[in-house]
């Protein structure tokens, strides 16, 4: 299935459409469409000088959010009624946007107005947006991957590909059944991981070898927003909300015959590696 045949399932017309990937740059598109949707509305109500004609020439957008790789996750459908200068932008949008230092002279802001019809697809309907992912506009059709239950974050793939936010994360242990093909590859081994704060790129390496893998370490994560860690406690304590801007990712697999010894050694390799003492949250 594609996505013009979904769009044609709605009744709606996929020539009237542009498709369009906002990325991991000012915000975390996903965390704010969540987490503020009014905000979300407003950045993307505004476009700047040299992009003014992305929402030109059709009557819809459908936004996406990145996924895993080169896939998409849909957030929603907005109708584009208007297009104005940006000073005749509504004050709260203006407001909204006031944080991202924009030169608002250099911009249009459009008027958007969501569409409900595609709200039962939010947060669920995956694409593949190919990989021309730094076309963050396009119209060409898109291969549906999956139509996800709201706690299903799709299918492992690999170790190697493993890259989950905070909210990914929540949702694998809010409903473990659901991704079981997660837990269950998480729980099988041990290794070293890394931490990375999106917003300003610090990160923090740790190793798991103990109960559970992977997944028995991250799962305390979930639990705590911190691990136990110093310098992510003392973070976390001072921002609740920084949890928000974390991603997973694994490093290197230990081999099954790997001690404890073995994790802590490769744990302090990638942290020289990776300047985690001296630019990260790793405290020795």
């Amino acid at each position: 299935m594609t996505l013009f045949q979904i769009i044609r399932m709605y009744g709606f017309d996929p020539t009237d459409f542009k498709f369009v990937r906002h990325a991991y740059m000012e915000i975390n598109p996903l965390d704010l469409y969540r987490n503020n949707p009014s905000k979300f509305d407003s950045y993307q109500s505004f476009q700047r000088t040299k992009h003014s004609k992305n929402y030109d020439g059709v009557n819809f957008i459908a936004v996406f959010a990145p996924f895993h790789s080169t896939q998409a996750i849909l957030l929603g459908v907005w109708q584009v009624l208007d297009k104005l200068p940006s000073n005749k932008a509504p004050k709260n949008r203006l407001l909204d946007v006031k944080e991202f230092k924009w030169n608002l002279k250099l911009s249009s802001y459009y008027k958007l107005k969501k569409v409900a019809e595609f709200d039962e697809l939010s947060e669920r309907l995956v694409i593949e947006w190919g990989k021309g992912t730094v076309s963050w506009i396009q119209r060409r059709d898109k291969e549906v991957m999956a139509l996800l239950q709201k706690t299903q974050i799709g299918e492992f793939v690999s170790y190697e590909k493993t890259i989950l936010n905070w909210e990914e994360l929540s949702q694998i242990a809010e409903n473990p059944r659901g991704n079981y093909t997660w837990t269950n590859a998480l729980k099988a081994v041990n290794g070293i991981y890394c931490i990375t704060n999106v917003k300003d790129g610090r990160n923090y390496v740790g190793s798991a070898y103990g109960k559970n893998g992977i997944w028995g370490r991250w799962l305390n994560y979930t639990k705590t927003g911190h691990g136990n860690n110093k310098q992510l406690i003392e973070l976390v304590q001072k921002r609740p909300k920084t949890v928000e801007q974390f991603q997973f990712s694994i490093l290197e697999i230990l081999p099954g015959s790997s001690t404890a010894d073995d994790a802590i050694e490769k744990e302090n390799l990638w942290k020289m590696k990776l300047s985690a003492k001296i630019g990260g949250y790793n405290s020795n």
